[in-house]
């Protein structure tokens, strides 16, 4: 199913499930850059599952344009937060980003314990 991922956009988490650490990761590393958001965002539930998270690999994911794929980004790097260079995190959090991108960054900022304080009328 993960042939045709477009088809089967769940079958990346399946694999996260069921799948092995040493052969399927790197499938489901080259499926977080699938065109299609649902892949994405089922890619990287995959990776969280068989425990196979690269900070560096997929902090990008931070910027994605699919609301969905950058909170499961963000619920990945929970567990690394503390090793994100924190001025990526301060840019993601601008005012001019998208919210998906700024929840996502102050979420980070917290569990790294680098609170960030929000500006009037942020929320």
């Amino acid at each position: 199913m993960c042939a045709d991922p477009a088809a089967h956009p769940g079958a990346a988490a399946g694999l996260g499930e069921c799948g092995d650490r040493v052969t399927d990761a790197e499938a489901l590393w080259t499926l977080v850059g699938h065109p299609v958001p649902a892949v994405r965002l089922h890619a990287i539930s995959g990776l969280r599952a068989l425990d196979v998270v690269v900070r560096e690999r997929l902090t990008p994911s931070l910027d994605d344009p699919s609301p969905a794929v950058v909170r499961a980004a963000t619920r990945a790097l929970l567990p690394e937060a503390a090793g994100i260079p924190e001025h990526l995190l301060r840019e993601r959090s601008a005012p001019e980003r998208p919210r998906a991108v700024r929840v996502a960054a102050d979420r980070l900022l917290r569990a790294a314990g680098r609170q960030r304080r929000p500006e009037p009328g942020y929320w």
